[in-house]
């Protein structure tokens, strides 16, 4: 068993296991004095280690995952995680389904970002386009006669730039 006031594992016959080292794999090492294992009498079902010594890895990050996991627990949490699949899932996969963001053609990096920003604000003005035809039906104004398009170009600032699209 951890504890954590002093930083030390316990084990089954109640001794103390200190902190010894850590290694390059980021786990801190926890390891038993091997003269008070060598006549342990649960040592048999402790460690089958040759020179009497148990050892407990931990990671260093162990700490903030077992936090995420109570906070992952928490009601308040699992409300916020269910309005996940709404929002963000939704969108990715979107991305994924209706334009083309599964697999590509593209070839390097810069021409990927490309892609993937014109895609992300083709999705915004979709986003935005529903937003304003809500909002234009509370208000008693049909937008079912004005093209997408028209809709866009009167409703949005678009900054020009001299990107060329190859």
């Amino acid at each position: 068993a951890y504890d954590e006031y002093y930083d030390c594992y316990i084990c089954p016959n109640d001794k103390i296991l200190t902190y010894s080292t850590t290694n390059r794999k980021g786990y801190l090492e926890y390891k038993s004095n091997p003269e008070e294992c060598k006549n342990c009498p649960v040592q048999s079902t402790c460690t089958n280690s040759k020179n009497h010594t148990k050892v407990i890895t931990r990671h260093i990050w162990a700490k903030a995952i077992e936090r995420c996991e109570e906070i992952r627990h928490q009601r308040s949490f699992k409300d916020l995680y269910r309005k996940r699949k709404e929002t963000i899932e939704r969108i990715f996969g979107t991305a994924k389904e209706f334009h083309g963001l599964r697999y590509t053609n593209q070839i390097g990096i810069e021409k990927m970002h490309m892609k993937i920003g014109l895609t992300f604000a083709c999705l915004n003005m979709k986003k935005l386009v529903k937003i304003k035809k809500v909002r234009a039906r509370k208000e008693c104004f049909s937008l079912e006669k004005q093209s997408y398009f028209s809709f866009i170009l009167e409703n949005i600032h678009i900054k020009k730039t001299n990107l060329i699209f190859t």
